[in-house]
């Protein structure tokens, strides 16, 4: 808003009418005499019709835009799917509408620096600080001087659905495999509110035995060594009982919140003080809300949950999910928009962090920090002023003019992929496959991809297997053969006995193109990949895909698939032969505009000559030190595609990896996009239909 005046009572819009926005925010407020719900909005007209039938006097609509038509509130509360929002808040930046938002923070680094780069106010919905027990918890710590220990519990027993949000997501007690609202972050931000960001974390989960992987039980050791404290956090859903409290052993005393009640102990063990607390959840909801109607009002000049103010715990939730991947203890980074994410030299103490949750081992910090170093005397003569950050590990510089990439990709469905991936098309010998996947997970990759054809799935879960990592700190790629059109499930089921996993983390449509068994030059009779997609969506409600995609899509198939009517998801991902000389531009924004990602296969253009002699990639090699082959990968990653060298050369793997290292400048990412010059390495002229046309280039 452009001039709010403190007042007695704030009007608010709730975007999203799920189980947070209907159940929670909505019923709290309904009935308030300080927040006044003016209108709600969903585009799922099934829940907007409900939501009326039952709620007719509160205005409702299907689209932010017609809500802001007739609207000017001032706040709106987002209550959506974390995927959209970014999207959102940015809509109601443009309207000048600040915005109360639903957990996670952020799902990347990426997210959460575009978040503090708005200008609209921004809270989180971290509600225990809002509650009386947490309040005066907080208040009496002081009684029992310096804390020396602290033991923080939320369990419960919770057995969700296998069709429910927090199966399909992969959630669990803290956030593995999914940016969503999880158990552990509330209590998390709790310690982090109460004694600041822990300088370390140690962190170990189990799972559920499952095929989703979802951790059910966490433990998160953390120290604080300005303060010399050391903390536990404890998180389950499969306790016997609901629990949550916190114990905090001091030099004076120890103090105890056991559900709604806090007991304060003196050192010999005796009892002092009792108070007993009997809050309702509308009382927390609204004070919250009131709260931060007085922070973008002016009558209050900060909020204890603003986008800035929670960055310590979106930090040390960053650290946490590093050390479930690393089995080890990881410093929390100090600080993002200073330009000092990372507290120590690789981002972590066995490695560098990554958004995925993913630590770089050892091995390949050497290789990183030379590519670093050498990069950063390059840049500072002309940008030594402008900001940084280290983001996943990797120098970025936060100035609008340079087009930097980020190492992780979020999808249209929420999942994270890593931006850089090997490739393992062809092998030419026995256990190849194999060799080259160990030494690219040693070196830091994080993103396999192999498919049914290329006959080496299992070679390629044998080194997953093999590397040590968490099943889900690595990224594994396979896709669906053109004669499996028809047999999806079995060939899933295959590819899974093959790798010997327990789930796919990206399923992809190889080519729009089924054949027939019995004769791959001639089409499949009566079969259409519309219905191999209907399939491959089933794949994913049954547990054994997270995201599913195609490949080799041009535009106008890529219409066909959307517009029918029982393809219902928006593929995640279409991987193309993308470089220089095959840059396919409309059909990279045609997949941006639907939120389709693009992975780009063959990057290099399989040492395509008359690319890899051109001149402006020599000029730029010459000036950098760097081989043409880093050259186009940060190509593509910097034009905001994932890109999948294939090498089995262990020295090539690595400096592949290296490219993650340095960036491009705009003029000369600009120079390499203005090479003449087209020539597709893998055409379709093999198969009984054609899948590519101009309208594409």
């Amino acid at each position: 808003m452009v001039a709010l005046v403190a007042q007695d009572c704030y009007e608010a819009v709730i975007i999203g009418l799920g189980s947070r926005g209907q159940k929670t925010w909505f019923k709290s407020l309904r009935t308030s005499s300080k927040i006044s719900v003016s209108a709600v909005c969903d585009s799922n007209a099934a829940v907007l019709d409900g939501f009326v039938s039952r709620y007719a006097e509160t205005p409702a609509y299907s689209s932010l835009e017609r809500l802001l038509e007739h609207h000017r509130p001032d706040f709106a509360i987002v209550c959506v799917p974390n995927k959209y929002h970014v999207p959102v808040i940015k809509h109601l930046e443009a309207a000048r509408v600040p915005c109360l938002k639903e957990k996670p923070i952020a799902g990347t680094v990426e997210e959460f620096l575009l978040l503090c780069s708005l200008k609209t106010k921004i809270g989180v919905t971290f509600q225990r600080r809002w509650q009386p027990r947490y309040k005066h918890f907080s208040q009496l710590l002081a009684e029992i001087g310096r804390p020396l220990s602290v033991r923080a519990t939320i369990v419960g027993h919770y057995d969700p659905p296998k069709d429910g949000w927090r199966v399909r997501h992969n959630v669990g007690t803290f956030i593995l495999m999914s940016p969503q609202d999880d158990l552990g972050v509330h209590m998390l931000d709790v310690l982090v509110w109460l004694f600041g960001r822990p300088s370390s974390v140690f962190a170990h989960c189990l799972g559920d035995g499952q095929s989703s992987g979802r951790d059910r039980e966490s433990h998160i050791l953390m120290k604080w060594e300005k303060s010399e404290l050391i903390g536990h956090l404890y998180v389950s859903e499969v306790a016997l009982e609901k629990d949550e409290g916190l114990i905090v052993r001091g030099a004076l005393g120890s103090l105890h919140l056991k559900g709604e009640e806090i007991i304060l102990y003196d050192l010999g063990g005796r009892q002092t003080l009792q108070m007993s607390f009997q809050s309702s959840k509308q009382d927390v909801i609204v004070s919250m809300c009131q709260e931060f109607g007085d922070y973008i009002s002016g009558k209050e000049h900060g909020y204890s949950t603003s986008i800035s103010q929670v960055e310590s715990t979106f930090l040390t939730t960053e650290a946490i999910n590093s050390s479930f991947a690393s089995h080890a203890a990881e410093k929390v980074a100090q600080s993002l928009r200073n330009g000092h994410q990372n507290g120590h030299k690789n981002g972590s103490e066995n490695g560098i962090q990554n958004s995925h949750g993913n630590g770089y081992p050892n091995s390949a910090s050497d290789t990183l920090d030379k590519e670093r170093n050498r990069s950063n005397t390059t840049k500072s003569n002309s940008h030594s002023s402008e900001p940084h950050a280290i983001i996943n590990g990797v120098s970025a510089k936060l100035s609008p003019q340079v087009n930097t990439a980020p190492t992780v990709f979020q999808l249209n469905n929420g999942c994270e992929m890593p931006g850089l991936g090997l490739g393992t098309r062809k092998p030419k010998r026995p256990n190849e496959t194999y060799e080259a996947v160990k030494k690219a997970l040693e070196v830091g990759y994080r993103h396999i991809d192999t498919a049914f054809r290329y006959n080496n799935e299992d070679q390629v879960g044998k080194a997953v297997r093999d590397s040590g990592l968490l099943r889900q700190a690595v990224w594994v790629t396979t896709k669906v053969d053109n004669s499996w059109h028809h047999r999806v499930a079995e060939s899933v089921q295959i590819s899974l006995a093959r790798m010997g996993l327990k789930y796919i983390d990206l399923l992809l449509m190889h080519w729009p193109s089924p054949v027939d068994p019995d004769d791959t030059k001639k089409a499949l009779p009566n079969w259409d990949f519309t219905m191999t997609w209907q399939d491959m969506q089933n794949e994913v409600q049954a547990g054994r895909v997270r995201a599913i995609g195609v490949s080799n899509f041009g535009i106008r198939n890529l219409r066909k698939l959307m517009s029918h009517p029982l393809c219902t998801t928006i593929p995640a991902v279409n991987q193309l032969e993308l470089h220089p000389y095959c840059q396919s531009t409309r059909l990279v924004t045609f997949c941006r505009e639907y939120g389709i990602h693009c992975i780009a296969y063959s990057p290099l253009a399989f040492g395509l000559p008359k690319l890899h002699d051109n001149p402006v990639l020599a000029d730029i090699c010459t000036r950098t030190g760097k081989t043409v082959q880093q050259v186009l990968i940060r190509w593509g990653l910097q034009r905001g595609t994932s890109v999948i060298p294939k090498s089995v050369s262990p020295e090539r793997i690595a400096a592949n990896f290296a490219s993650l290292a340095w960036e491009l400048t705009p003029e000369d990412h600009a120079r390499i996009c203005a090479i003449q010059g087209r020539c597709r390495v893998y055409p379709d002229d093999w198969l009984p239909a054609r899948v590519f046309w101009e309208e594409d280039d």
